[in-house]
């Protein structure tokens, strides 16, 4: 009977992370409310407060959550020999070409003072196996990949050759890791 109660949590919590990301996405931070998120969740705001006590409770679970499947993303490049700043650009372009969805959380970093430590270690992590300050490169590629995907979430113009960048992001990372 718990495991059971544990996999209904999990479920109604991402189905409220998934509706939070999407409503993130097409409303943008302006719409991006409790009410909002119940409703599109198809929970009540009492059941969603049950799940996250607030709003600030609602986006750091968003990003653990981002976090959690990039780390998975990663160590499985590390396990595979692949450049962790290659791996990075291939997740950045899986989620681009998905429509930028899993990256929400980021839109919503001023809502909060601080971003959750997972999300924290996450970025230190790219930065330090990316061969941050190594001479190379490597800080302006993280940097232009990140650029690329912010674009694409806040709607922004984007090259009309993007996925021709995203290839020489890719390439960049292979040659630099």
């Amino acid at each position: 009977m718990t495991a059971q109660r544990c996999d209904g949590t999990e479920l109604v919590q991402d189905r409220i992370l998934d509706a939070a990301e999407e409503l993130v996405c097409t409303r943008g931070i302006a719409g991006f409310t409790l009410d909002g998120v119940a409703r599109a969740a198809g929970v009540s705001k009492g059941g969603l407060l049950y799940h996250f006590r607030s709003k600030d409770s609602l986006i750091s679970g968003m990003q653990r959550r981002m976090a959690s499947r990039l780390a998975e993303t990663l160590r499985e490049a590390k396990a595979g020999s692949v450049p962790v700043l290659q791996a990075f650009v291939r997740h950045l372009r899986r989620d681009y070409e998905r429509g930028g969805r899993s990256f929400a959380p980021l839109l919503l970093a001023r809502e909060r003072e601080e971003p959750c430590e997972e999300l924290q270690a996450l970025t230190a992590c790219i930065a330090r196996e990316g061969g941050h300050g190594d001479g190379n490169g490597s800080t302006l590629l993280l940097l232009a990949a990140l650029g690329l995907m912010l674009s694409s979430l806040a709607r922004l113009p984007l090259p009309e050759h993007a996925s021709d960048l995203l290839d020489e992001l890719e390439a960049a990372a292979g040659r630099i890791g």
